[in-house]
């Protein structure tokens, strides 16, 4: 009798135990399922907490030309309501912070001359640059030209921004608020200052 009360209390223990550790190595190996599936996927950069995007600013489109206040109401529309690269660049998967200034060029009526093949789309910088100096539209960086609405602005490979081209919003000595497609992967508004973040190209007029 009393090996049989032994036994029945060393079972008693056995059980929670028994359980505990079974417990404890689901929960591990979902933790590892949940690793590599993350790991595989990119998850880590897709859960990871994305800063506050820029508020558009207030600009009087009303003191503007037309055209350039076609060109900031489309910007706005296209920051509120964002597309993916390829829809800016006829499907083509390519860095597409050209192809956006082109897009947004022709929806708002001065579409743009691609210099080697006669299309409104011009894929590349160095090709946008091409294209506003034969139009007589380009100025130096040094010219003292003041940006206004809807221009664009050429960065060269050595600045913050790699080579690159983006849209002005707002300019006041020196300092610009811009918008880009293909910044980050998206369409992002910035604070620059073109002194520090340059070299620069040079600035494309809308008009």
């Amino acid at each position: 009798i009393l090996m049989r009360s032994i036994q029945r209390k060393q079972v008693s223990w056995r059980v929670p135990i028994i359980f505990g550790v079974v417990l404890v190595a689901v929960i591990v190996l979902v933790c590892i399922a949940i690793y590599f599936t993350f790991r595989s996927s990119g998850g880590y950069t897709a859960i990871k907490l994305q800063p506050a995007r820029e508020k558009f600013p207030d600009i009087q489109v009303d003191k503007l030309s037309p055209l350039r206040a076609r060109a900031v109401n489309i910007l706005r529309q296209q920051y509120d309501n964002p597309q993916p690269g390829p829809f800016y660049s006829q499907g083509e998967r390519q860095d597409w912070c050209a192809n956006f200034v082109s897009w947004v060029s022709r929806q708002a009526g001065a579409p743009l001359t691609n210099p080697h093949n006669g299309g409104w789309r011009i894929p590349g910088v160095r090709s946008l640059e091409t294209y506003y100096r034969n139009a007589g539209k380009f100025r130096a960086a040094n010219s003292g030209y003041q940006l206004q609405p809807g221009d664009a602005i050429m960065y060269d490979n050595a600045s913050r921004h790699g080579e690159h081209v983006n849209f002005v919003l707002k300019y006041d000595n020196g300092k610009v608020t811009t918008i880009g497609g293909n910044e980050g992967g998206v369409i992002n508004i910035q604070q620059s200052d073109l002194d520090r973040d340059g070299p620069i190209r040079g600035f494309g007029l809308l008009e």
